[in-house]
């Protein structure tokens, strides 16, 4: 890798690493992390509010499927 007058010989992923996040330093490990934390939140929050959609979804479906079994029987009775 070219930089400036210098040739760099990357060898290794952490050595390209050491280079992207120290040397070079175009993203701040700092900033990258508070964004993966923010993002993580985040992802959490919609997922714990989709497992409460579910479970209302199941709550819902299962009083609709005793409704549907009362209708059933009534109409049984009436035979």
């Amino acid at each position: 890798i070219g930089v400036g007058k210098q040739i760099i010989l990357v060898t290794t992923s952490q050595k390209l690493t050491s280079i992207a996040f120290n040397d070079m330093n175009p993203f701040p490990s700092r900033l990258l992390r508070n964004r993966r934390v923010l993002h993580l939140e985040r992802l959490q929050a919609e997922l714990r509010e989709l497992e409460e959609q579910h479970k209302e979804f199941i709550t819902e479906s299962v009083v609709r499927k005793e409704k549907i079994d009362v209708m059933v029987s009534e109409d049984d009775e009436d035979l």
